[in-house]
């Protein structure tokens, strides 16, 4: 199955090459907008890394213009950070005054589809969805699209990504590293003596009591976002999950729960336990979230972090402000076993889904919107169109769009060309995206060279920030590549979405589970974690396995 997945999404790096104009007999109007207005109500969230394009707000911007053009207005009830995204829309459902766009993960699809929170899409995508949009939610060959099918229907769109961009790598400042003398750690006991060091040795070289080793997201604990701990646990062959609801083969056919192994969790988490004792892990973690620790990496405190590819963007774009020498550099996860075998979680191909609130008055609006996202990011029909809808220095374009359909190989194809032309000064290859982040890159390391470098110009900052995921040979990416090529992968024996029983019993198991990891850092007997493995059987884990067990001796 995983041969089959990696085949399809290695299609979408040629998808733009492949496609032209959507081929229809409908009247673009049709595919992209109305003949009269309709307004939508929309809710937004904002992440630390978005920026909106000078003399522009979420009322009036360009993707809005564009909505605008196809007589599809928006109508903001609400604008909130990301940490609190999540709440505020599930405040809104409560309150039946919520946005008739949704973007959700698969957990909230089941359940909102099944409570009639949002519509059925099934006949509208058929009428409406255009020949590029169809082949963007099937470069997948259709896996996607099936996992959101719930009893023949389709109530939602998926937002394509790649199980590349998901896996979390280990983010180190270098600068630190080569003011210590230390090497990059590649096993546990290395990281936690590289962690203890950036504690206790001064390694940014200030006189100060300052700085400490490991930086945790203690609020989710195990989430997608930097500060995780899915990737410290995945060091121990431990796969818990961000949602308590993984499932892994346990190599004979059998569907297991992948935070059973509790003499694996108890090796990670003595670790753990040792490094908050000692300090490399701040006594402050347990009240930190992703945004805190953004704001600790960039302002220098701390010098290891796991997450995603993107992990170093945000703190290295604000460490070279106050910092001109920061390098942050990445590795794949060390090795907590001692034998070498550990793999990185290879999640499915989708991340999120679009949906349409069942109250909506035209609900056709959420295909032509697709439609429309897909059009301008995946297939630019120029330099102009690309910069305006994808982004350049001064903004974040494609964030401020109520759809994110970048084509879902890009990144891994943009790291391949892009670090190539950076050490070659060939950039033949380098499609419009390539090549602005090439010449953003190029401009923040020949500043750097030069001794020049100056954070408040827009290109040597945006390329400093790029340069930590495309250019630098031991960055984001380059890390995930080496695991590529080491084939340092494992994928779930679950693929498809949540069921009923997952979606209903995945919040108890998930609060349950991160109270006991963060106890148990904090102090708590390792041995509590025998607790939690049959408290998960317990609270309805026995009953998601088994639909688990059933899904997976189907699809063999």
């Amino acid at each position: 199955m995983k041969k089959k997945m990696m085949m399809a999404l290695m299609a979408s790096m040629v998808l733009s090459t492949v496609l032209g104009a959507a081929g229809t007999a409908k009247a673009d109007e049709d595919l992209y907008g109305f003949e009269e207005p309709v307004t939508i109500k929309i809710g937004y969230s904002w992440g630390k890394d978005f920026s909106w394009k000078s003399g522009q707000d979420s009322s009036n911007n360009d993707w809005v213009n564009l909505y605008k053009s196809h007589n599809i207005i928006p109508d903001v009830i609400y604008e909130v950070d990301s940490s609190q995204a999540q709440t505020k829309l599930s405040t809104a459902i409560m309150s039946g005054d919520y946005p008739d766009i949704i973007s959700m993960d698969a957990t909230d699809y089941v359940n909102y589809a099944q409570t009639g929170v949002i519509a059925d899409i099934t006949e509208l995508y058929e009428k409406y969805a255009s020949d590029e949009l169809k082949e963007y939610v099937g470069v997948d060959g259709g896996q996607s699209m099936n996992a959101l099918t719930l009893d023949g229907k389709i109530y939602g769109l998926p937002m394509m990504g790649n199980g590349y961009d998901e896996v979390p790598v280990m983010f180190i400042r270098q600068d630190w590293l080569d003011n210590l003398g230390l090497k990059m750690p590649t096993t546990i006991e290395e990281l936690k003596e590289v962690a203890r060091a950036f504690t206790e040795d001064d390694p940014d070289g200030n006189g100060q009591n300052d700085t400490y080793g490991l930086a945790v997201d203690g609020v989710e604990v195990l989430t997608k976002s930097i500060g995780t701990l899915e990737g410290f646990f995945e060091c121990f062959g431990l796969y818990p999950g961000s949602d308590a609801m993984t499932f892994m083969d346990d190599g004979n056919g059998k569907v297991v729960w992948g935070g059973e192994n509790a003499e694996k969790a108890k090796e990670a988490l003595t670790t753990l336990q040792e490094m908050y004792q000692n300090g490399s892990i701040t006594r402050d973690f347990i009240t930190m979230d992703s945004n805190s620790i953004f704001e600790e990496a960039g302002a220098g405190r701390c010098g290891i972090w796991f997450a995603p590819m993107w992990g170093g963007m945000v703190p290295m774009s604000s460490a070279m402000k106050s910092t001109p020498e920061a390098h942050i550099t990445a590795a794949p996860i060390p090795d907590g076993t001692g034998t070498g075998d550990n793999k990185s979680y290879f999640a499915p191909s989708f991340t999120q889904v679009y949906c349409v609130s069942s109250k909506c008055e035209n609900p056709e609006v959420l295909i032509k919107l697709m439609n429309l996202s897909v059009k301008k990011l995946c297939h630019p029909e120029n330099e102009e169109d690309f910069n305006t809808y994808y982004g350049d220095n001064e903004h974040t374009g494609y964030k401020s769009g109520l759809m994110w359909t970048l084509a879902p190989l890009k990144n891994y194809d943009n790291f391949q060309k892009e670090s190539a032309a950076l050490q070659t000064g060939d950039t033949s290859e380098l499609n419009m995206e390539q090549m602005s982040d090439y010449t953003n890159m190029k401009a923040f390391v020949d500043a750097k060279e030069a001794g020049t470098l100056d954070a408040e110009d827009a290109a040597q900052n945006s390329g400093a920030a790029l340069y930590t995921v495309f250019g630098d040979p031991n960055g984001g990416y380059a890390a995930l590549d080496q695991l590529i090529k080491e084939d340092g992968f494992i994928s779930p024996a679950y693929q498809g979405i949540p069921t009923e029983k997952m979606a209903e019993v995945s919040p108890t198991l998930k609060k349950l589970t991160i109270e006991t990891i963060v106890k148990i850092i904090t102090g708590e007997s390792v041995d509590s974690y025998d607790g939690l493995v049959s408290n998960w059987h317990a609270l309805g884990g026995d009953d998601a396995l088994a639909e688990a067990q059933e899904w997976a001796d189907s699809n063999k």
